[in-house]
Parts: structure tokens; sequence; C-alpha cells
């Protein structure tokens, strides 16, 4: 006996490309045969996987269920049904009402008498026309009054109307089923009773990450989040969600470890893999094939025997040899293989009449003899092998000639059905646009997966719903950057921590500095322990001015050498409530190797500043060179003057690219 069980979601983990469900039941005790109904379409079959905590599952199957009447909603919810209802019959007074508008208007005043009787005074006439023509217009003003009243209430039932149509379409795919619908149960075989826990997966989930930075002076609130679409057909209510960078179907070989021994030489392991079917399976058949053996195979029809017809072997075609030096006429006829029906053998021919008949043109009926210079035809195209889905694959039966192997399953057509339109669905989602910022191609070097702190609620709607994942406060340093040469403007950069155990994915980051939202930035794969620099735009309480000066020199012995003196001066001017970290990034001239009659020196600096060698953005880029920084504190409401000069000597004949002039 099978009895139903109920099951809830309990736990969900979202990959790039699909999810894994977990749902959770009770097995009463004293059953060996459950059934868990009411899953959708979207399960894999294949994917199917049962635990069971005091007892064990020794089976496993998943069939379609058709939902019982009970367990079945109507075509339309109530709501809508009550709107479309609603609509109906506003529409219909409305169009009562216009029409009898319309019929008392065209109502005559007027009408002749209805016998030859003479006419009444013509006072009695006057009266008993304006009292028809003063209940017409009441009536009318009546019937126009309605009619607006009606209007009205068929307006506000078409918006109620779109409105449950709209619900009811963003209520996607989570739903019980109707009336025609069907769903998918797991029937399991199992011994034991207490929790079970029941997983598989489907393909119709997408997510990607999200950020928020809530800057604090030197501390920060940061946030995980991400937006997750399905279309499952369930909604994913109060679990327990886990979002992982793995590829749910990426085979991954564990290493092999060679063993390091001390002594003898041994030889090497044999490798583990491929194994062939054991020796001897078919003899797991010989009891069946001795009690119900084959029928005998049909014999072939016996022909008559003509003394003009050759003697050969009754079961082959006749096959002519003629030793007059041609090949190709002695392989004209071939002998079939074994097993094909005999036909009748073909008559003796002199060598003249077997070439006129080899001759014949195909496409009068005769039959062309094979020629050196004829095309062979191409092969034919290898037959595709079944990919080895264990879910759709059954053990031959006993009488059938690939007994003792797995087949595939004949798929039926009311699934191939049901499957297009899970394609259909699971293409769709794929194809729904990103948030903006948003990023699914991580580029990360390891998987890993980010639990939420709480229960999360996703519907089954195939659109984006943002969700929280996880929140924690770390550090994080403000700092300057100017880049004088460039631009004129100063920018602060926030170096952001990365305050949780795994990395960060490329995606966009909200930052917001003491309440106020200041931008939406981005942000990079970022490390364990590693820091995330996020702009947060130019800074206008900080001012900036880089004047240069130049000077052209003749030097040496004989005046033929050219010194190019070069001067920078850069004013800073702190005008914010707050001492601030500045670097500035200067940039000189560098000389191309092998260029020996180039000669470059940097003079006087004021302060002092170092070298700065960026990173490359790729792994193969040239990294800048000629590049140096200044790193100073600059206090609230100061100013600060930044000197440097460099030398550059050439041949007086010679000019450098684009002008001696290097600075302006």
């Amino acid at each position: 006996m099978v009895i139903s069980v109920d099951s809830r979601i309990a736990r969900v983990t979202v990959y790039a490309t699909g999810a894994r469900v977990g749902r959770v039941a009770t097995v009463p005790a004293g059953q060996t045969r459950v059934r868990i109904a009411g899953l959708p379409l979207a399960v894999i079959d294949d994917t199917v996987r049962a635990e069971l905590d005091s007892g064990v599952v020794r089976a496993i199957r998943v069939a379609i269920d058709a939902p019982a009447t009970d367990a079945t909603v109507a075509e339309d919810s109530a709501e809508l049904r009550a709107a479309r209802r609603r609509a109906a019959l506003a529409t219909a007074e409305h169009a009562r009402l216009a029409a009898a508008i319309e019929q008392a208007s065209e109502a005559a005043v007027v009408a002749e008498p209805p016998d030859d009787a003479p006419p009444a005074a013509w006072a009695d006439v006057l009266a008993a026309r304006r009292g028809v023509v003063a209940a017409r217009t009441a009536r009318e003003r009546a019937l126009r009054e309605a009619l607006v009243v009606a209007g009205r209430e068929a307006t506000e039932a078409a918006e109620a109307l779109a409105v449950a149509e709209d619900r009811e379409r963003r209520a996607g795919s989570a739903r019980a089923p109707r009336v025609h619908e069907l769903r998918k149960a797991v029937e399991l075989e199992v011994t034991g009773d207490g929790t079970l826990r029941l997983e598989y997966q489907i393909a119709a989930a997408r997510w990607a990450p999200t950020y928020v930075a809530r800057l604090d002076g030197d501390a920060v609130h940061f946030e995980l989040r991400a937006v997750i679409a399905q279309d499952s057909g369930e909604d994913w209510t109060s679990v327990a969600l886990a979002l992982s960078t793995a590829a749910p179907h990426r085979f991954s070989a564990l290493p092999e470890l060679a063993a390091q021994r001390i002594g003898r030489r041994q030889d090497a392991p044999a490798r583990t893999g491929f194994r062939a079917a054991p020796i001897g399976a078919g003899a797991l058949y010989a009891d069946y094939a001795r009690a119900f053996p084959p029928p005998p195979p049909p014999r072939p029809h016996a022909t008559p025997r003509d003394e003009s017809v050759s003697t050969q072997r009754p079961d082959t075609f006749a096959e002519e040899v003629w030793d007059d030096g041609s090949s190709n006429e002695k392989d004209a006829f071939q002998t079939p293989p074994v097993g094909v029906a005999p036909a009748m053998a073909r008559p003796k021919l002199a060598p003249q009449e077997f070439k006129k008949m080899a001759s014949l043109d195909v496409g009068r009926g005769g039959a062309a003899a094979p020629s050196a210079n004829r095309v062979p035809a191409p092969p034919p195209p290898p037959v595709p092998q079944p990919r080895l889905d264990y879910g759709a694959l059954r053990m031959a039966p006993a009488r059938s000639p690939q007994r003792g192997t797995l087949v595939a399953e004949t798929a039926d057509p009311a699934l191939q059905i049901v499957a297009a339109e899970l394609a259909t669905r699971d293409a769709c989602l794929a194809d729904l646009a990103l948030p903006p910022g948003c990023v699914v191609g991580w580029a990360q070097g390891y998987d890993y997966a980010f639990a939420a702190e709480g229960a999360l609620d996703v519907r089954a709607d195939g659109a984006w719903t943002s969700v929280p994942l996880l929140a924690k406060a770390g550090t994080v340093r403000v700092h300057h950057v100017a880049v004088p040469r460039e631009q004129a403007d100063v920018f602060r950069v926030a170096a952001i921590a990365n305050p949780f155990d795994g990395p960060l994915l490329p995606g966009p980051i909200d930052v917001y500095d003491r309440g106020q939202f200041v931008l939406t930035s981005a942000v990079e794969l970022t490390a364990p322990g590693g820091s995330v620099d996020v702009g947060l735009g130019v800074d206008p309480s900080v001012k900036l001015a880089r004047n240069t000066e130049f000077r052209e020199e003749v030097g040496g012995m004989l005046r033929g050498a050219l010194r190019l003196h070069h001067a920078i001066a850069i004013e800073i001017d702190n005008r914010s409530p707050r001492a601030i970290d500045l670097e500035v990034r200067e940039r000189v001239p560098v000389v191309r190797e092998g260029a020996d009659d180039v000669e470059l020196s940097v003079g006087k600096v004021e302060p002092a500043w170092e070298r700065w060698t960026p990173d490359a953005e790729a792994p193969d880029a040239a990294r800048l060179r000629g590049g140096y920084r200044w790193r100073l504190n600059l206090p609230a409401n100061t100013k600060r003057a930044l000197k440097a000069s460099y030398e550059i000597k050439i041949a007086s004949k010679h000019e450098l690219v684009g002008g001696n002039r290097r600075e302006s």
C-alpha cells in the first residue's frame, strides 16, 4: 500500500544556471512505500535523491501525477472570476441603458386617433401632448443619469479586471495544479521511519550578486545581496537559501596520488577506467533459452528446376564467371548475406550479351554494372549514440535481441510536449536581461557557496527578485587621489576590506556616505581578505592647480647639445573641515632602450616623491613607466605646494617627438 505524505521546501541552492531544491517530509512507522506528490514538472528525473534518517531508501521512481479533484483548482482564481463577472454585468447594463435612451428619443409625441371619433378639444390635446413630453423628458433624464453611473461602474470594473489579470499573470507558475494540468510525483520504497529528505534539480533558475556599502567615517556596514529569478513552478517560501558559484553538471575527476615507496622498484598500478562486461553474462539467460526456445526462422520458397537455370546453391544468386580477362564482369553479381530470401538464378549469358545488359541505362529500368570511373557512394552517416541518461534507461526484456543490456526508453508523446514547454520556459529565463551592472560570467578560481543568514521567499514568476544574504561590519579607508597632469580634480576613493570569508564576485555596489546615497559603482573579483577600491567621485572641497615652466639651453664644449629644463608646480587647497590623505600622481618621460644620445635626469623635488608602478590590467599588458607620486596628509583648511623638475639632454640637431616643450 502506498501512502501520500506532505512535504515542504526546506532549503534551496541556486547555481549560475539551475537550482537544487531540498524537501523535508515525515515517514510514519510501519510504511514500506510512500509517495510525495505535487512536485513541479520542472523536476529533472535523474537528479532525484533521497535519504531517511532512521532507515534506508531502497528504490526511487519518478512518475507523472494526475492530482485528485480536491487538490486541484479551477481554471481561474475566484478573484479573477468575480472581476470578469462584474465587468460583464456593468457592460451589459451600460448597453441596456443606451438602448433605452435611443428608444425613448425615437418615440413619437403625436399619434393618429385610434378610431373615427371626432377630435377632442384643442386644450385637452395640448395638455395631453405636454404631459407626454414631460414624461419622456423625465424618463430620458433618469436614463441618462443611470447611464453615467453605469459608465463609471463599467470603467471601474474594467480597471479591476485588468488588476486581477495582472495579479494572476504575476502569480507565475507557483499555484495548485488546475484540472487539465499534470504534476510529478516520487514514489519511494523505504525501510524505517523518521525524517525523509528529498532533493532534485530544476533548470529554470539564475542569480547574480549585488552589494551595498554604508560608510560612516572609518567604519562600513557591508551588505551582500543578490537578484534571483526562477520559474520552477513552485514558490520558495521561508527557505534556507544558498547561492553557489559551482556548475551543477560539471564533471571533476579526483586526482590520483601515486604512492612513494623506498625499496625495490615496482610496477605502476593499473589505471582505473572502462571495465568490460563480465565474461559469461549471456549464460544468465541459458535456462530461459532452453525453456522458451526461439521459433525457427522461415524456410525459403523453392524455385522450379530447369535446365536453363544454374544448378548452384538455392540460397544464393548465380555467379557467372568468364575467363576473358575482365575483372569487372566477374564481380557484377555478388552473393547476398545469409538469411536473405533467395531469388531466381540468373541464366547463363554470353560475354557479349552480358556486356550489353551491364551497359543498360539505369533510368530505363536496367542495372548498371560497376565501373572504374564510377564514383563510389559515400558511406552512411554514423548513427548518433544516445547519451547515458540513466533515468531513461531500462533493461531489455528476455525475448528482446538486446537482452542483458540497458536500452533507451521510448519517450511518450505527451511527455515530449511537456518537455518542449519546459525547454521554452528555460529559454525565456535564460534570455531574461540582467539588471544594470549585474554580471554572471564569473572568473572565479574555485567554487564557493554564500548561505543566507535568514529564511527567504522567492516567487516563481520568472522575474528578478532582490533578496538580502549577508551583512557584516568592516573597515574602510577613504583617501583622495589626483592626477593633475590629466585633470584638475581631486577624487575620493574608499578602500573597503572584504569582511566575508568568501570572495566578492563582480557586480554593482550602491554606496551611501552617512546615510546619503553617493553613487553606484562596480566591484571586481576580490579574494577573501582583499580590498575593494570604490570611487566616490570628485571632492569639490579640495582644489588643485598645476603650473609648468620650460627653459631651453645650449651646452657642451662645442655647443652641440641642448638642455631642456622642465619645472612643475602644484598647489593644493583643502577647504574641507576634515584632514585628508592625498595621493598626487605624476609622470616624467623615459628614455627608449638603445637611445644613447638622449639623457634624462630628475632634478629637485619638494617634498620628496616615490616611484609608482601600478599593476597592469592583464598579465601580458605593459606596465606604466616613469610614474611617481606624492603621499601626504593635508590638515583641514590648509594649502600645500608641490614642486618637481627634470632635465632632458639631446643633440642640438635633434628634436623630441612632439616638441621639446614636454609640459604646457
